[in-house]
């Protein structure tokens, strides 16, 4: 009975199906506080493959491979999952098109 159970990943496996990519750019405390280790966590324990990097204008931008409903609960739960320094002050969510489809969840560099 997890959280993922409803979810019918067989017909999400065909490879013309389409997949959603969505952007979130954070800001507040979120760099040098171990912020993007907690996003990648928070992403594996959720099954969402994408990534995550900090930005020169310190925000942190987060790419999710996953539908709005996943999006908008990972959004719901990450200031409850990030490290004790970090604080998140914003989260502006986009949606990208034309993005291949990323494997995993890796912090960038």
């Amino acid at each position: 009975m997890g959280l993922f159970n409803h979810h019918n990943h067989n017909s999400e496996k065909t490879t013309d199906s389409p997949v959603e990519t969505w952007q979130l750019t954070a800001s507040g405390i979120v760099q040098g506080v171990g912020f993007r280790w907690s996003v990648m966590n928070l992403a594996k324990q959720m099954n969402i493959a994408g990534n995550v990097c900090n930005n020169s204008d310190s925000t942190v931008t987060i790419t999710l491979q996953t539908n709005l409903d996943c999006v908008n609960q990972f959004i719901k739960e990450l200031p409850r999952n990030v490290s004790p320094s970090a604080r998140i002050s914003t989260i502006k969510k986009e949606k990208l098109t034309d993005v291949a489809k990323l494997h995993g969840f890796h912090v960038l560099y």
